[in-house]
């Protein structure tokens, strides 16, 4: 059944849940066990190791070596035993549906809000510098950068907050934090991400990176500012590690399912997608890529201007370009020693 815009019942919940999936499985009583993106059993078909969440496209997305790839949906289905129409209901419920906005619960925070607290969280931080927490973890992956980009700052000390068993944010801890603004192809920033950080490594916590605010849809960490030329990767540091690599200006997709729909300056004549390698896990970086690439030259073969479009994968399955410039940092380090 479709509602007075013409989307179905299925296509209005998936929109909704997008990007939300993990504290909807959450919420729904899918075990801590089975989000924290670590090889484990499969809730499907069982084994030890071979399964693994990772909601790359923001659909609660899984892999599993023996049984294949599935999203939140089909997940829910295994963990609850009930056939889809009964995890739509309860999809329904955690969303909001009905022809209209969802509900907003009474304690989230409004758009308006949710700026002040993008802008609080930007104006406390401060830019990279030699030696600082964010700098020391960036160096740890063989990014040394001579001149940071300006939409990445260095927080001191930011709360890490988890859901508690009564739904109220529970403060875990409080770690320095390096930050980025999300922004739109006209430079207007939507969103923040964070990446808590303790002694040049990931603070020990579940999700070490999050987006402040969910549905950034196409926009991206712009770490430098796009001329003709252009080159995008999934994370911050393989789009870091690219720059060193190339010179080239470089945008964060901040992940596959984003990636793909990254929107572009009119200015760009040739982009380099620089793709994981996920040959090892369903081949979703791939997939990204490609499907960029091929929504780009779809578009712009309607357009009088012509775009180049070039995609990189890494040799090795399971590595991204941060991966590779880390090898080859420390080859280069092993031979000046």
């Amino acid at each position: 059944m479709a509602d007075r815009t013409g989307e179905s019942r299925v296509e209005q919940v998936k929109r909704l849940a997008l990007g939300r999936w993990t504290e909807i499985l959450r919420s729904l009583g899918v075990e801590e066990r089975i989000l924290q993106r670590r090889n484990g059993p499969c809730p499907l078909c069982g084994g030890t190791d071979r399964f693994q969440y990772t909601d790359k496209f923001g659909q609660g997305n899984y892999y599993c070596r023996h049984c294949g790839p599935g999203g939140g949906f089909k997940l829910l289905q295994a963990v609850l035993r009930e056939d889809f129409a009964s995890v739509l209901r309860r999809v329904e419920a955690c969303v909001g549906t009905g022809g209209m906005a969802p509900p907003r619960d009474a304690g989230a925070p409004s758009p308006e809000q949710m700026r002040r607290r993008m802008r609080r969280l930007w104006d406390a931080a401060r830019p990279l510098q030699p030696g600082d927490p964010a700098d020391r973890y960036l160096r740890a992956r063989g990014l040394t950068l001579e001149m940071p980009p300006v939409t990445l700052r260095c927080h001191p000390a930011l709360g890490y907050y988890e859901s508690g068993d009564d739904g109220r944010p529970r403060l875990v801890g409080t770690y320095p934090a390096l930050l980025a603004r999300i922004q739109r192809p006209d430079g207007q920033v939507v969103s923040l991400h964070r990446t808590w950080v303790l002694d040049g490594a990931k603070a020990p916590v579940p999700e070490p990176r999050k987006v402040l605010c969910p549905g950034i849809q196409g926009a991206a960490v712009h770490l430098h500012e796009a001329t003709d030329e252009l080159a995008v990767a999934e994370g911050i540091e393989t789009a870091l590690a690219v720059h060193l690599a190339t010179g080239r200006p470089v945008w964060a997709a901040l992940g596959a399912g984003n990636l793909e729909r990254l929107r572009l300056p009119q200015t760009v004549r040739r982009l380099d997608i620089w793709a994981d390698n996920d040959a090892d896990g369903g081949f979703e970086g791939q997939a990204s890529a490609y499907a960029l690439a091929r929504r780009l030259v779809r578009e712009a073969g309607t357009a009088a201007a012509t775009l180049d479009v070039q995609v990189m994968v890494p040799r090795t399955p399971g590595q991204d370009w941060a991966d590779v410039w880390l090898a080859q940092a420390r080859e280069r380090a092993l031979k000046a020693a």
